[in-house]
């Protein structure tokens, strides 16, 4: 396999959000919160969220081993640092990436407030809320039709 079956890969930190001297703690938290925002079963499986999504586990892939980590920061400042084109996820990524997976073990204490706090509480009951206006609505409508 010569260089030509790699390429030189984006800036992981870049990817993520992060400094260079960022802690695992930092890592993970970046990560957690780009793979909910980018998650495709969130974003109705379009293809530019699937390809965001991916980059974000590559880079936290590498960046969250230790060993990957130092060989990137070692080689990424002269441009060296490649992977194989063929660079796939774990065979289990379905399952530790999911989004249900994602969400569970998500920190909130460490990330409150945005959307990805309110999301799952409010959609339960949102649609309650604009059912109940939808109906308060047509209720005015018959009352003031009816009292014509």
């Amino acid at each position: 396999m010569g260089l030509s079956d790699y390429q030189v890969v984006s800036d992981y930190y870049d990817i993520l959000n992060l400094h260079r001297s960022a802690s695992h703690e930092d890592i993970k938290r970046s990560f957690r919160q780009l793979a909910l925002r980018h998650h495709p079963d969130k974003n109705r499986n379009s293809e530019d969220s699937r390809k965001k999504f991916m980059e974000v586990v590559e880079a936290y892939e590498i960046l969250s081993d230790d060993q990957s980590r130092k060989e990137y920061d070692r080689t990424y400042k002269y441009k060296e640092f490649r992977v194989n084109r063929e660079w796939a996820p774990p065979a289990d990524w379905q399952q530790v990436y999911s989004y249900e997976h994602l969400k569970k073990e998500y920190d909130r204490s460490h990330l409150a407030g945005g959307m990805w706090d309110i999301s799952d509480r409010a959609s339960g009951s949102l649609w309650k809320a604009t059912l109940f206006l939808f109906v308060c609505l047509l209720g005015l409508v018959a009352f003031i039709l009816w009292t014509r």
